[in-house]
């Protein structure tokens, strides 16, 4: 190419911003604009591309150039990301009209899909004849899927990338009615194209942006979409906290907010610098902002600290649902804040409660490694249900384990992973966990008796012990590390002592306290196995008392011998009252304590399907080879363009000698 050709780029195109789909749906961000190195015309233009989908492509955004045969890099992204396509298959969305919209939905008048109730479509019996299907009611839906009758609209996935023309915006005030629109998975890119959609319908709560990368908010006009609740804002490429200020200076009605997947790391900074300032490019403070909000959603949103980040949203008055997953925040710190001024190097001090309307956090996914970050909930005052699971905690866990030592911990909470807490479920995870805390203690003195350490502890909880001096002496530094990591240990002591004492094995009279002799207590539990397999789900189910030492192995060969289920085809779950998610028992060699399986607790019995396994054997080897044949053609591309630089350098030693 000459230096004086003039090469004229579209201006609807704009590189880091443009989205655009093929002629086979597939959608991507547009990286690059111009001529493509490796291309036969040198003034031709492309349109480098990477695709949402990492699979669609070809190439990372390098070509080898035609001229010169060494690498050339016109963008950067995944290794089989991205494409360069011809300007002519590039289509850059449709306007959002009022044809689009119409075209929803059936007109009243239109020809039915099932004349008489039947569809255009048979059954087949078992007996290998035809049944017609009937489809009753059409009509009725069509009415009632009418524009003129609906109140929320599903417009996602159609390709819309702008607001229509000023020609067509008389045709939209028939849906000025609309109080919820969907407009996720579209090409949208551009907030000032999103607010101008936005303000079309007035009396809009309900907006979905889902999964359009509209990137950053430059400016907002306060109090402009008073009526919105609800705002989804997942994927949408968002890179700074302030634009979520921005809009909800914007929307001060807003209940519900979702940002997952988007980069909200700088929500410390942004808060620090709110000012509350007229203009409208201003963010204000958080808790004047988001007065309502009751409901966010920040999973992946590059969050690490919980200080510096997290406890920027402590303040929200009606905030009662926080989701967090998939943030790599490693500690939780919520000590008892106090109004005054801060020790130098001590957490910062807040006025008022911390999350003081919060019943719901998720933390699933998180980088919590500590028992203390749970500890430290119990200090939210209105915490009801927590969501842990997938972390370095609990990896290494039994799911029994981690439930029943959550529940213990936790005084108020009344859900965890989803799943309700009966209040007998809550009494056995606190018996347990007292009993867990007093064994350590035991192994801190050899000549001390469970029973004597559970009435030491009480006593120095209590004061009731003649000489306090005495027994504080007695309490190591390893005890007192040991009370500091079980922070609801003498209070649940407290409350369960009579009962702990009583049932503890090899005890004696010891002062005020008389301890009975003998007995494994709450280490034997009432058992109910019953058989869900089609060949024995018939019979009796089987109520023992075991031992919580006892192991999985063993419960399946008392199954084996009971119900005739073959050990390699049993499927274990246990599940206790009211429990809607059983737990399944998947490795013989752990306990039954491991599990956490409670007394009353009831184990089902289930038998595989074996031409289900086979099947989904033979769907994981297909997988397998197909990873495998993909991973051989990138390390073939990848080869063949090292050989390809290899030459290029042999070439230029071979000139330059």
């Amino acid at each position: 190419m000459s230096e004086d050709t003039i090469i004229t780029l579209p201006n609807n195109l704009i590189p880091n911003k443009t989205r655009l789909r093929d002629p086979s749906g597939f959608t991507g961000t547009l990286l690059y604009l111009g001529p493509v190195a490796s291309a036969k015309s040198s003034t031709e233009i492309y349109a480098g591309i990477a695709w949402d989908d990492v699979t669609r492509g070809k190439h990372d955004g390098s070509v080898i150039c035609r001229r010169t045969n060494q690498i050339v890099r016109h963008f950067k992204c995944g290794p089989t990301q991205g494409s360069f396509l011809r300007l002519n298959k590039v289509d850059t969305g449709v306007e959002l009209t009022p044809e689009l919209m119409r075209g929803r939905y059936v007109e009243p008048d239109a020809e039915l899909v099932a004349p008489g109730n039947l569809l255009p479509h048979v059954a087949k019996t078992s007996g290998g004849r035809d049944k017609p299907i009937e489809f009753w009611g059409e009509l009725k839906i069509r009415n009632r899927q009418q524009l003129e009758v609906v109140e929320d609209i599903s417009l996602r996935m159609l390709g819309i990338a702008r607001p229509c023309g000023d020609k067509e915006k008389a045709g939209m005030e028939e849906f000025r009615h609309l109080k919820g629109i969907d407009l996720a998975a579209n090409l949208l890119c551009d907030w000032e194209d999103v607010l101008e959609i936005l303000r079309q319908f007035p009396l809009l709560e309900n907006v979905s942006l889902a999964s359009n990368r509209i990137n950053d908010l430059v400016s907002a006009r306060e109090g402009e979409f008073s009526l919105i609740r609800s705002l989804n804002l997942n994927n949408c490429n968002i890179g700074s906290f302030r634009t979520i200020q921005l809009l909800g200076k914007s929307m001060p009605k807003l209940e519900e907010l979702c940002v997952a997947h988007c980069d909200l790391s700088d929500i410390g900074a942004c808060n620090s610098e709110c000012s509350t300032d007229d203009e409208d490019d201003k963010p204000s403070a958080l808790a004047e902002v988001f007065q309502n909000l009751v409901l966010l959603d920040a999973s992946d949103c590059q969050l690490t600290s919980w200080e510096k980040q997290i406890l920027q949203l402590h303040q929200l008055p009606k905030l009662e649902s926080l989701i967090l997953n998939d943030n790599k925040i490693n500690v939780i710190e919520l000590l008892e804040y106090n109004s005054g001024e801060a020790e130098p190097g001590a957490l910062q001090s807040f006025e008022g409660a911390i999350f003081p309307a919060l019943t719901s956090l998720q933390l699933a996914g998180t980088s919590i490694s500590s028992w203390a970050s749970i500890d430290s909930l119990d200090n939210l005052p209105s915490l009801r249900s927590l969501r842990l699971r997938n972390t370095p905690l609990t990896n290494t866990l039994g799911v029994g384990e981690v439930r029943s030592t959550v529940i213990a911990r936790l005084s108020r909470i009344e859900y965890f992973n989803a799943s309700p807490i009966t209040d007998r479920e809550r009494l056995e995870a606190e018996r347990r966990y007292v009993s867990n805390v007093a064994r350590e203690l035991l192994m801190t003195s050899s000549e001390m008796t469970l029973c004597d350490t559970l009435n030491q502890s009480y006593n120095n909880n209590t004061g009731n012990c003649k000489d306090n001096n005495q027994a504080h002496s007695e309490i190591d530094d390893t005890q007192t590390q040991i009370f500091t990591l079980h922070p609801r240990f003498k209070a649940l002591l407290d409350k369960h002592k009579d009962i702990m004492v009583s049932l503890t094995p090899g005890s004696h009279s010891k002062g005020d306290v008389a301890c009975n002799q003998g007995g494994i207590g709450d280490d034997v539990i009432n058992i109910t196995i019953r058989s869900m397999a089609a060949s024995s789900c018939d019979m009796e189910p089987l109520r023992k008392r075991l031992p919580r030492s006892l192991k999985v192995g063993r419960i399946q060969a008392m199954c084996a011998r009971a119900f005739g289920v073959d050990i390699d085809l049993q499927i274990l779950h246990f599940r206790v009252e009211r429990d809607p998610f059983p737990t399944e028992l998947d490795d013989a060699d752990h306990t039954l304590a491991y599990y956490g399986v409670s007394d009353g607790a009831e184990i089902l019995v289930n038998e595989v399907d074996v031409d289900a396994r086979e099947r989904e054997n033979a769907r994981r080897v297909e997988e397998h080879n197909r990873l495998v044949e993909e991973q051989e053609q990138h390390v073939s591309v990848l080869q063949s363009m090292q050989k390809s630089i290899v030459n290029v350098l042999a070439n230029d030693t071979a000139q330059n000698l």
